[in-house]
């Protein structure tokens, strides 16, 4: 990825001051435009997966959402979609074999979802960061930060 792989670094952790003392830290992509967090999360890696809020005119191809209504970024949209995908609400983020997992991240004190992390088959977690990089981290709340905000809920879903 580059020799500039350390500066990426030092902007995350700076970024997500948790990601300091996290072993598992790695960046595991080069930056991308491409899609979101949330499609990351839902397992999709070519368009941008966010509510039709109305705000923004989305061509066919660049936006995905398992629902045409107009919603807003409650997480209960977000919980919703993962539910499409045979999702459901769990207590803990710990590792379940033959399980997939996901975390759903508000803004502390609101229901505004920001984030979605996945658990990778190995136990570590997965995130993509806006238009940057995708990384892996130890855990779901090494990334909770004041734009992040904080894991608001755990999902699994029988892994495929």
């Amino acid at each position: 990825m580059g020799e500039g792989i350390e500066k990426i670094k030092r902007n995350l952790v700076k970024a997500f001051p948790k990601l300091s003392q996290d072993n598992q830290f790695k960046i595991t992509s080069k930056a991308t435009p491409a899609y979101n967090c949330i499609a990351w999360a839902y397992n999709k890696d070519n368009r941008w997966m966010w509510p039709n809020t109305g705000e923004y005119q989305f061509l066919d191809g660049v936006h995905f959402w398992p629902s045409d209504e107009i919603l807003d970024c409650d997480v209960k949209n977000f919980i919703d979609a993962f539910r499409l995908k045979g999702y459901e609400c769990c207590e803990t983020s710990d590792f379940e074999i033959g399980y997939r997992k996901i975390a759903l991240y508000v803004i502390p004190e609101t229901t505004l979802c920001t984030h979605a992390s996945r658990q990778k088959s190995d136990g570590t977690w997965t995130s993509k960061l806006g238009v940057s990089n995708d990384i892996q981290h130890g855990t779901p709340e090494a990334i909770e930060n004041e734009y992040y905000g904080v894991v608001h809920c755990f999902m699994k879903r029988l892994f495929e």
